[in-house]
């Protein structure tokens, strides 16, 4: 019914290591940020300018799929207005009659 699984592998162990090689990676790039700007003190300029760059281009994008919306929402009006029609009845005197179709 069960297999016996020669691999056996504890689940909480791998986590600690994986939490500590996040740490120490993260660590690490921070030390290395660190001494690049101290190296070179206009990189924090150009840091900055990047993360003001890829904010304005995310707003930018998100506008636009706004304004799509917007223009979507604008063109299915047409379609959410009543329909109405007008027809004859058969005979020499016809009687005009107008009906008025909603659907949803």
């Amino acid at each position: 019914m069960f297999e016996r699984n020669p691999d056996n592998r504890d689940i909480f162990h791998e986590g600690y290591q994986s939490l500590q090689k996040g740490i120490l990676l993260f660590g690490g790039s921070l030390v290395v940020l660190a001494i690049l700007i101290f190296m070179f003190p206009a990189l924090i300029g150009f840091i900055f300018a990047t993360f003001i760059l890829l904010g304005g281009a995310a707003i930018l994008a998100v506008g636009y799929k706004v304004w799509r919306l917007k223009k979507h929402f604008g063109s299915s009006e047409e379609w959410s207005k009543p329909v109405t029609a007008s027809f004859r009845t058969e005979g020499p005197h016809y009687t005009k009659r107008r009906i008025i179709v909603v659907m949803k």
